[in-house]
Order: structure tokens, then C-alpha cells, then sequence
């Protein structure tokens, strides 16, 4: 996991917070990256779109191996090309800004998705603007975490235990709609994690310069309790730092189903997508 340097923030101003009610959209055992990322984007660019889709999301998802650069990053830079595809995990691109990150079954990721006017982000104006955006995922998450029996630290960006990082965070502002995602490296596979987040880096390259990841030392839930975490407790201390029952989960709506699909043929299953996409003006 790469992330910027850390600064540190006092917790009383990162005490969990919820929104009432959440649509929980759970993870559903599809493991395709593309598909994955395709399935955020689409949720983010539909909710506040219709009647139905106005509830603040919440959603948990897992991939299957691979490295996930950001928005504006240069792949080729980021990434040892060479460890990933020994690893047989692609290099992909998500749709929002941040550092690169690896993802495996035991990287569990968390995302919320609001619409401007939704009541948490009227009542506290900071939250709809960066870095404060990060708050409404990362400090549920450093709840979850401590319940389960590891300290945890928060940073503007990070969530930090003794051994080292546990989890990043990246977002999208639009016009409709805010998305934060957040990893949670549970049992996640640190070896494979340091050798893929480990490229060439472009010196010289002005982009590379704006968007290069800062690397920091990881850890994982596994290696701080000395066990592995049943997946299941993860994501119940998760959904109870969030105030959401695990029973009350639904899953993807017609439209974001057309939307993954659209976006799965014009993005995510285009390779010239993944390895080099033009950064765009404005917020992406």
C-alpha cells in the first residue's frame, strides 16, 4: 500500500460517524477487479439520479489479486511490471485520484458514496471537500479496528497501527455525488503487496512528480493479533461501527447494472485505459 506522509489528527475530531439510513450493499463473491471497479463508478454516477437511488450507500468488496493505480498515476512507474505479472495480477485503474494500492481476497474494501444535500454532509460542511471527505470512511473503519483488538491511529489519509499501516483512502467529488473508498488490509498477502508497489517511479516525468505514491511500511489485522481474523467478524465490526445491520443488504440496482456493464466496454475492460489514461480537467 503507498500513501502521502502521514499527519497525525487529534481523535476527538475523528469520532465515528453514521448516517441513518444506509443502503449496504454487501459483498457478493464477485472477485473480477474490472467488474469491481466498474460497479463503484456506476454507483457513484447514480445515486441522487432517481427516487430510488437516494439512500447514502455503504458497500463492502473484495478482488482477486492485483495492483490498483490512481486516476492521474503513470502505471508504468508505479508498478514492478514485471513482479505483477509473475503474480498473474493485472494493473488496473480506478476512476478516483490517490496512491496506488494491492489489492487480494484479504484487502477488504470499504465504500460510502453521499449526494451534497444529504444531512451528515449539511451539517458538517468539511466533509464535502478533501480532506476532511476522508473522516466518513476512515473513522468508522479505526472504530472497527479497535473493537477488534488493534490500536489504532488516524492520519488525514491513513489509518496507522504499531506495525505499520493498515489502510488508505482515495475519493471522487461530483456533481452529484461524493464517493470515499478505503482499503483494510485483513489478511492480505504484504509480500506480494511490497514487490508489485514497487516501480521503477519516472524522475523527471512532471506527472509522475504531482501524483507519485509515498511509500510507508504496512501491516495487516493477521500480523497485529498474531491470527487470522475470520472474515466474517471483520465485516460485522465494520457494519457496526457504521450502524448497519448485516441482514439488511441489497444488492445492485438495474441501473447501476446497465451502468457497470457500459462501463466495463468504454473503460475497464480497455487495456490502453489501465496502462496510461489521460488525466483529465477538473475533478475526477
Amino acid at each position: 500500500m503507498c500513501s502521502a506522509r502521514p499527519t497525525r489528527i487529534s481523535p476527538t475530531t475523528l469520532e465515528p460517524r453514521t448516517v441513518t439510513p444506509w443502503r449496504y450493499v454487501a459483498d457478493d463473491g464477485e472477485r473480477d477487479p474490472r467488474t469491481n471497479l466498474a460497479r463503484e463508478e456506476a454507483i457513484a454516477r447514480h445515486v441522487g439520479a432517481d427516487a430510488a437511488a437516494r439512500t447514502p450507500v455503504l458497500r463492502l468488496w473484495r478482488n482477486a489479486p492485483c495492483a490498483v493505480v490512481g486516476r492521474f498515476q503513470l502505471a508504468a512507474a508505479e508498478v514492478d511490471l514485471e513482479a505483477a505479472a509473475a503474480l498473474g495480477a493485472p494493473v488496473l485503474r480506478r476512476f478516483t485520484g490517490g496512491g496506488t494500492v494491492w489489492h487480494d481476497p484479504g484487502n477488504l474494501n470499504v465504500s460510502v458514496v453521499l449526494r451534497p444535500e444529504d444531512a451528515l454532509l449539511v451539517a458538517d460542511p468539511s466533509l464535502r471537500r478533501l480532506p476532511g471527505l476522508y473522516r466518513l470512511v476512515l473513522a468508522p473503519l479505526a472504530a472497527a479496528v479497535r473493537s477488534l483488538g488493534v490500536a489504532a491511529e488516524l492520519t488525514e489519509r491513513d489509518i496507522l497501527a504499531p506495525g505499520g499501516k493498515l489502510s488508505g483512502v482515495a475519493a471522487w467529488i461530483g456533481g452529484r455525488a461524493l464517493l470515499v473508498h478505503a482499503t483494510l488490509l485483513v489478511d492480505a498477502d504484504l509480500d506480494a503487496l511490497v514487490r508489485v508497489c514497487n516501480g521503477p517511479g519516472a524522475p523527471g516525468d512532471p506527472r509522475w512528480e504531482r501524483t507519485r505514491s509515498r511509500r510507508v511500511g504496512v501491516t495487516s489485522l493477521a500480523r497485529e493479533l498474531g491470527a487470522r481474523p475470520a472474515a466474517a467478524d471483520v465485516e460485522i465490526a465494520v457494519l457496526r461501527a457504521f450502524g448497519v445491520d448485516a441482514a439488511d443488504s441489497t444488492a445492485l440496482s438495474p441501473a447501476e447494472l446497465v451502468a457497470t456493464e457500459r462501463l466495463l466496454a468504454d473503460r475497464y475492460a480497455v487495456p490502453t485505459w489501465h496502462a496510461d489514461a489521460e488525466a483529465p480537467t477538473g475533478t475526477g
